[in-house]
């Protein structure tokens, strides 16, 4: 599944294709090498995800694309008239029956409506833990081929069950609205917020270093440690892990970013810890 911003980004693309060839119906549009658009076979594979919910390589969808504005200028000449290119894509996907057996026709705004509900957590409505996963997938792999580090902050509502026990489910999840509210308010545009589960709540940062993740989990920390309930503060304890230092995948930073966070709550809860040498030689 493809975040958000990168269907937004096929949007517009879609749109740029549409409207040239609203001006010139029997022409090939002109974007597919265009050099000031950055790495632009990933925004085709984008587009081709956003037409057909294939997931294919920028290499593949580019030759894809190719071949459609030529596939669609040749089913013109056939039938006398232009013909839109989404059908001259679906013809040649369905010549490879691997990739779609029984093709199913959706608006598109309904078809993104649909999808971003798939990634929502209904109750805060943060990202849920699919999106999560298929995130860390895509962040890791950005990091790998550029270099790059990213953190993560796992936090952990302190008590929470206490909280549901002692004054009910519904008080219990006003809680975790509160949370996700200040959550919202102190990330970046670029961060991902989740729910993980529960009482779990995790942040992706990219291009940014345990320092500059603690400083935001602090953040969070003490914004929250502000409301109360019932005349008593809430808190919450937390963990971060950094790519690649702490791991090369998702499973092994998700792990130590855990072990962070339970080790806040082994030393008296409402702390942030960040995983280190501590923590590795606690767990050996």
């Amino acid at each position: 599944m493809k975040n958000e911003k990168e269907l937004q980004d096929a949007q517009v693309l879609l749109d740029s294709i549409m409207n040239q060839l609203e001006k010139k119906p029997w022409a090939i549009p002109n974007l597919i090498d265009d050099p000031s658009k950055g790495d632009y076979a990933e925004v085709l594979s984008n587009l081709v995800y956003l037409l057909t919910n294939l997931s294919m390589d920028p290499v593949e969808a580019k030759y894809l694309m190719e071949e459609t504005f030529k596939t669609r200028i040749r089913m013109g000449e056939c039938l006398n008239r232009p013909v839109d290119f989404r059908v001259a894509l679906l013809d040649l996907i369905l010549q490879k029956k691997e990739f779609i057996k029984n093709p199913k026709v959706i608006e598109i705004k309904l078809y993104l409506e649909q999808e971003k509900k798939a990634m929502i957590d209904y109750l805060t409505g943060l990202y849920n833990k699919r999106y999560y996963e298929e995130t860390m997938d895509r962040e890791i792999n950005q990091a790998k081929r550029y270099s790059r580090s990213f953190s993560i902050i796992l936090f952990d509502i302190d008590n929470f069950k206490l909280v549901n026990d002692t004054f009910g489910h519904s008080l219990g999840d006003e809680v975790l609205k509160i949370l996700a509210t200040i959550l919202k308010k102190n990330v970046r545009k670029e961060d991902t917020l989740c729910r993980a589960g529960g009482e779990e709540f995790v942040i992706i940062l990219p291009d940014t270093a345990s320092e500059g993740a603690r400083k935001v989990a602090e953040k969070i920390r003490e914004a929250f440690h502000e409301e109360t309930l019932n005349d008593s503060k809430l808190s919450l304890s937390g963990g971060i892990a950094t790519y690649p230092n702490d791991g090369n995948n998702k499973s092994e930073l998700f792990e130590c970013a855990d072990k962070a966070m339970y080790f806040s709550k082994f030393s008296g809860k409402n702390k942030i810890t960040v995983f280190g040498e501590e923590i590795r030689n606690a767990r050996a």
